[in-house]
């Protein structure tokens, strides 16, 4: 913020170490913590006047040291704080440091600013800094202020958008920052007394901000790198498996990324199982060829935290062939996005006598909307196989039958681009897909169904090994999850679709029904509930009564 407004505004607060272990004022001392758990933190009058707070929400083992001073500049920071903290007092640094300042934009230009940048972010490196972390700046809405406090801080308001978009494009420059989006979740009443400067409960929700943020990132695979995730003699899992059904997820991403799961031992293909942005959580359905040595290897092209749940698995000489991973289509290089009504043909090589398991994605428009996935020359289904928000980049699984020319057509209501890729193929010996089938919409109820009801759906599949089932949750009250098991088993402690409040989010799944061919559906917040039926899969698959977790990367 301007000097200007700290000069008004601000107490002159001088650089203070708070530690939550216990130390008091002064420099804590070496060894107090280990680097893993060590915080150091440069703030400006925001951040100061959250300091209490910030020690108190990081957990008592951990050693927080604050330091800064207001209105301070990049430079200013990095000369007078950082630098002099190198020489004085070096144990105050350890893994995680912390840049909560250097906003005073209109001081200097953009190109000034990204400079500052990158020369803090190396200082930080050179005192052993492994992940650095700064505090984006709230943008004002003038809803949540008072009419003074928006008059006084008219004259440059205008920038703080400017400040975050230029540190949300230092990510690109440094692997090893993550941005603390206090932007993102401040525009709300509530929390400053003059706009910018925190009260109580804003100092509370800032505090519990950075510590969550700090706490989330220790044990999260680094961008673009690749995790072997053994699948065979796994709980359930058979030593023969040539396939892997799975639900991966991704939470806490660094940047907007991708997944891609691919049989270990061989390059990582041009494809994509899950797409996110920065902060998401969200997952989506695979189904994956399992290498040689038994394994599954995931690239997350982001940096973020993984989850990776085995559904059920395919043995050798059953349903299941090899195809792919590989790349059919992708309108963003070919033929342009598809618009409203028109047919994208997609030509699937060797698909006869078999069912394609695809990997289907909108990169989409302006609007929200469906895909619908059906054999060329066939009916087209009155069910979606994918919904997908505006602007958004969203996959789902399709399991459909070839159709004329060993073509699968694809048709959306709303204009988007479509990516479409290859990981295998089911014989047509083994799958039965007649049509996408409605068992349930809550909607038609009215209310939909509280926080935890489960809902059992009659997919009439009594005697399969596995259904092929699209489950939708729309309107829900809250952020969370969704989970489907065979209603003869424990409710898992796994997910198969993670949603946000107030949208739409669907995802594949294949599970394998009770005996009577039920499968229960629930969801741990209220929301709609949609299940549609696109299959079943005989002899060859073996669904797991309770789903296990192969790998979450949040559990160290």
């Amino acid at each position: 913020m301007s000097r200007r407004l700290a000069a008004t505004l601000a107490v002159a607060l001088l650089a203070t170490v708070a530690s939550a272990a216990g130390a008091g004022a002064g420099p804590a001392r070496p060894e107090q913590a280990p680097r893993s758990q060590r915080v150091y933190l440069i703030a400006d009058s925001v951040g100061l006047g959250a300091r209490s707070a910030i020690a108190a929400a990081f957990p008592p083992a951990w050693q927080v040291t604050q330091d800064g001073f207001p209105a301070l500049f990049v430079e200013q920071m990095e000369a007078n704080h950082v630098r002099r903290a190198m020489r004085e007092t070096p144990w105050v640094f350890g893994d995680h440091a912390i840049v909560a300042g250097g906003y005073n934009y209109p001081y200097w230009d953009p190109a000034r600013f990204d400079r500052s940048i990158d020369s803090i972010l190396g200082a930080l490196r050179e005192a052993g800094v492994r992940h650095i972390y700064w505090v984006t700046l709230r943008e004002v809405d003038p809803r949540y202020v008072s009419a003074a406090a928006w008059r006084q801080i008219q004259p440059y308001f205008w920038y703080f958008p400017t400040v975050n978009r230029h540190l949300r494009a230092a990510l690109d420059r440094h692997d090893d920052l993550t941005l603390i989006d206090w932007a993102a979740i401040a525009n709300r009443p509530g929390l400053t007394y003059d706009a910018i400067h925190l009260g109580t409960y804003g100092a509370a929700e800032y505090a519990g901000l950075v510590a969550s943020t700090v706490l989330a990132t220790a044990g999260r695979l680094p961008s673009r790198s690749v995790t072997e995730v053994r699948v065979a003699g796994l709980a359930g899992v058979g030593q023969d498996v040539t396939a892997v059904a799975l639900n991966l997820a991704v939470t806490g991403a660094r940047t907007a990324g991708f997944l891609t799961a691919h049989p270990c031992g061989e390059p990582t293909p041009l494809a994509a199982n899950l797409n996110h942005v920065a902060g998401q959580t969200v997952s989506a359905s695979a189904v994956v060829p399992v290498g040689p040595g038994g394994s599954v290897c995931i690239y997350n092209s982001a940096a973020t935290h993984l989850v990776v749940d085995v559904m059920g698995w395919f043995g050798a000489g059953g349903a299941y062939s090899r195809a792919g991973p590989e790349r059919l289509a992708d309108t963003r290089v070919g033929s342009g996005a598809i618009v409203p009504g028109v047919e994208l043909r997609v030509p699937v090589p060797g698909a006869a006598g078999t069912a394609a398991i695809l990997n289907v994605t909108a990169v989409a428009g302006a609007d929200a909307g469906f895909v619908r996935a059906y054999p060329c020359g066939g009916v087209e289904p009155s069910t979606s196989n994918l919904n997908f928000a505006g602007g958004s980049i969203t996959p789902n699984v399709v399991v459909v039958d070839s159709g004329e020319g060993s073509e699968i057509c694809l048709r959306a209501n709303r204009t988007t681009d479509l990516v479409v890729d290859r990981f295998g193929a089911l014989s047509a010996a083994a799958v039965d897909l007649p049509g996408a089938q409605r068992l349930l919409d809550t909607r038609a109820a009215g209310a939909p169904p509280a926080a935890g009801e489960v809902r059992r759906v009659a997919t009439g599949a009594a005697g399969s090994a596995g259904v092929l089932l699209n489950v939708t949750a729309t309107e829900a009250a809250a952020t969370g999850f969704v989970r489907a098991w065979p209603c003869d088993g424990a409710v898992p402690a796994t997910a198969n679709l993670n949603v946000d409040g107030g949208g739409t989010r669907g995802n594949f799944v294949l599970v394998r029904p009770d005996a009577a061919g039920d499968v229960c559906v629930a969801a741990n917040v209220a929301s709609h509930l949609v299940v549609d039926l696109l299959g079943t899969v005989g002899s060859g698959f073996q669904g797991l009564a309770t789903p296990v977790r192969a790998l979450d990367t949040r559990a160290g």
